[in-house]
């Protein structure tokens, strides 16, 4: 795989001159010269640069909002969430499907099919698989009566429709009109554009979900506040996003698979988005402890040293999966160091 390295559209990119995240102008450079090694899509090399502040990475120069879909031409959530079919399952396989939605319809109320009710007995018995779950469902807690969920850059709109089957009344948010279009021929709720697309519709979320999203915008405190403003008095935000002190990226430097230059605009770590959060006014904030990612990046990222697609040729090692369980232990692993910072922030209800 041979990155795109033809220059992006000079007019087409500006300067950073202070942390998007808390405003200093103190920093060093991390990498220089960074491509696009992850959809070979992007022109352009690219600086990545740490704030001697809050310790976030941020890109500098990077694209306007106005030209930053020329990074996307090739993104995975262009395409529509496919239904999984048992037909071709083993018989171990259905079974543990069936036990997966017996334990989700149990826990988020759900109407999957085929289950088995057994599944919560089971998952309860195996921590790690059980938090794989949640985490597909984002933790999100039982619906009230009308109970309003947005999901912020909802790609191919298969959490939206988990979120439905689990009784919320759901909307989405994404600047991609594929996306749009694909969501609205599964007859979800969906606007096209980020966060600002719902601007009128104040304190109106019980749920707002930004997955894998704030990385991706050019203002992220201004889309936490937009996001405080949109929620309910006691709404709640959910937030995931790769941690620029990962172990993955301690390993494998600017060849880890989070960087994903130049989409990544701005890579947050668990401290700096605490302090975020609170500045903006959130209270109550949960760490999650999802399963650790590191093998599978482990396996992007190796590739992507080796100038391979990430997705067709990612090779775990057996030093992967023994680094994997090791990172994943509390007793050895650095919290601050997970590959991704995943939490709630809940809004005063005072508010």
């Amino acid at each position: 795989m041979k990155p795109l390295v033809h220059a992006w559209p000079s007019e087409g990119i500006e300067h950073v001159e202070r942390c998007p995240v808390c405003g200093s102008s103190g920093r060093e450079q991390l990498y220089s010269g960074l491509t696009d090694r992850v959809f070979d899509c992007a022109p352009g090399r690219w600086d990545l640069y740490q704030c001697k502040g809050c310790q976030s990475a941020y890109l500098d120069p990077r694209p306007t909002p106005r030209t930053i879909h020329l990074a996307y031409e090739t993104y995975y959530t262009h395409q529509p969430p496919v239904a999984r079919s048992t037909e071709r399952m083993s018989g171990a396989k259905r079974l543990v499907h069936a036990l997966a939605n017996g334990y989700r319809n149990h826990r988020y109320h759900s109407d999957l099919e085929p289950a088995n009710g057994l599944g919560p007995y089971v998952f309860r018995l195996l921590p790690r698989y059980r938090k794989r779950l949640d985490r597909k469902m984002r933790s999100l807690p039982p619906p009230k009566p009308g109970g309003h969920l947005l999901d912020v850059g909802f790609g191919s709109g298969a959490f939206l429709l988990d979120a439905q089957r689990a009784g919320w009344q759901v909307s989405g948010a994404d600047p991609d009109p594929v996306s749009v279009m694909n969501g609205r021929g599964l007859g979800l709720d969906v606007r096209q554009g980020g966060i600002e697309a719902f601007e009128d519709f104040a304190e109106t979320f019980d749920v707002i979900s930004l997955a894998h999203v704030i990385e991706h915008v050019h203002d992220p405190v201004g889309t936490l506040k937009m996001a405080y403003g949109l929620l309910k008095p006691g709404g709640l935000l959910y937030v995931e996003t790769p941690n620029i002190h990962a172990y993955g990226h301690v390993h494998f430097k600017e060849h880890w698979r989070g960087l994903e230059i130049p989409r990544h605009l701005v890579i947050f770590n668990w401290e700096s988005m605490t302090k975020t959060l609170k500045k903006v006014g959130f209270t109550e904030i949960q760490n999650l402890s999802i399963p650790s990612p590191y093998v599978n990046l482990a396996g992007k990222s190796r590739a992507i040293r080796e100038g391979r697609d990430p997705y067709r040729f990612a090779r775990k090692t057996l030093g992967d999966r023994f680094n994997g369980v090791r990172v994943s232990l509390p007793f050895l692993a650095d919290g601050r160091k997970t590959e991704f910072v995943a939490l709630y922030a809940r809004k005063d209800h005072s508010s």
